[in-house]
């Protein structure tokens, strides 16, 4: 059976304090491929500075994932030959 892991690397700056919420969202995904992919909270959701709109965000890696599967599937035809298109 095949493992798949995944880390979320996030620490807080000593200056941002956690209670009153104003601390940056702003975090790593690492995958056990060796992939770094900087993520954050939406800005739509969290306002920057505490969100990193460079960052990917949980929605946007849902539709990467739904996108990304559905490119996979696609690709199969009925009878069971790929395509190219």
């Amino acid at each position: 059976m095949s493992a798949y892991t995944a880390a979320v690397r996030w620490r807080r700056k000593s200056a941002e304090p956690f209670l009153d919420g104003r601390y940056s969202r702003a975090h790593e995904w690492a995958f056990d491929g060796g992939a770094l992919v900087p993520a954050s909270s939406s800005p739509h959701v969290v306002r920057p500075p505490f969100s990193d709109p460079a960052g990917v965000d949980p929605e946007e890696a849902l539709v990467a994932l739904v996108a990304s599967r559905h490119s996979c599937l696609s690709s199969i035809s009925p009878v069971g030959f790929g395509r190219d298109s």
